[in-house]
């Protein structure tokens, strides 16, 4: 057993919308998603986990993100979900977490308990899998399976089963060019709030019989090295989900962020093949492939849009202290 380790995980943003949970946060249906990061991999969540004493009657776990403590509902979930898992590697310590986000727009939930669960599997030395990684982090954030794997994944609901697995590596995607243009808004809507509202449109149901469609559309693409047929698939996903959620009086995509899928629409027009993916977050990602990243960041400098490039990111790694 070490007595520190520190380990980094990377932001995600959606490929097939996550929008719908169980009460236990499982997804009630099968989503994709991509590992991202800028370009010199410093947009990230950094972990690290130090052990106070092994000495102690019952496990305790101090855990600071951004240097406050968390706490709430999820706070308990998340204290709760480690707990469990110090149990099940026979561990019992006093231990103290603190959690950093540089950088981020958007997905730090996953990265955030990507890092967390890979952290304490080093710092422990329990060596356990990935697949027996998932399911305690996926009780602090749904689609955590995301950053804990890296790359472009597939999260598969059989039931009340979940697995992941990664499709294409960050190596695999090297030509997907990513620009990440963010909105300061006052506040942005939560997790549970989108999975709350958008199950309460009458067309969820379509959308979830329609989800194996997709999920086979961009597995095609990926087999074909079709990266803009994946691109165009993801945003008529995404446009579906948003829709769904407008229709329920939930708007993510305010007026400004709109212009700006106005301006993607209008590349397309002029054969400058962009597209746009937006999860739940303050932040449009703008996707094309490296055939036209220079037009597009051009493009996005002349209509005077604040960017930074961006690149699909690896799983989780650990760093020495």
């Amino acid at each position: 057993m070490k007595q520190k380790t520190v380990a980094v995980a990377f932001p995600t943003i959606p490929i097939i919308f996550l929008g719908g949970i169980t009460p236990n946060r499982k997804p009630l249906y099968d989503t994709m998603g991509l590992a991202v990061t800028s370009l010199d991999e410093t947009t990230r969540t950094e972990t690290t986990v130090d052990i106070n004493s092994t000495n102690v009657k019952e496990i305790s776990v101090d855990f600071y993100l951004n240097s406050e403590k968390i706490s709430g509902l999820r706070g308990n979930q998340i204290i709760s979900s480690i707990k469990s898992f110090m149990e099940m590697g026979g561990v019992k310590a006093s231990i103290k977490i603190q959690s950093y986000n540089y950088k981020i727009f958007s997905g730090s939930s996953d990265s955030g308990l990507a890092a967390v669960f890979i952290a304490l599997n080093d710092l422990f030395e329990l060596n356990y899998t990935n697949d027996e990684l998932l399911e305690h982090s996926m009780k602090g954030s749904e689609s955590a399976g995301r950053s804990l794997y890296g790359g472009l994944t597939h999260t598969i609901v059989e039931n009340e089963t979940i697995k992941v697995e990664q499709l294409a590596s960050d190596k695999k995607l090297k030509d997907l060019a990513l620009f990440s243009v963010p909105f300061q808004f006052d506040s942005r809507i939560s997790a549970d709030e989108i999975h709350k509202r958008i199950v309460t449109n009458t067309s969820f149901q379509n959308r979830v019989i329609k989800i194996p469609e997709w999920v086979q559309r961009i597995k095609s693409s990926l087999k074909d090295d079709d990266l803009i047929s994946l691109l165009d698939t993801a945003e008529e996903n995404i446009r579906n989900a948003h829709e769904l959620l407008e229709g329920a009086n939930l708007i993510i995509r305010k007026p400004e962020m709109m212009k700006l899928c106005d301006d993607i629409h209008k590349m397309r027009e002029d054969n400058l093949l962009a597209y746009f993916l937006i999860g739940g977050g303050n932040l449009i990602t703008v996707a094309t492939t490296s055939q036209y990243s220079k037009q597009v960041s051009e493009e996005l400098a002349n209509l005077n849009w604040t960017f930074y490039p961006f690149k699909v990111a690896s799983e989780p790694k650990i760093l020495n202290p």
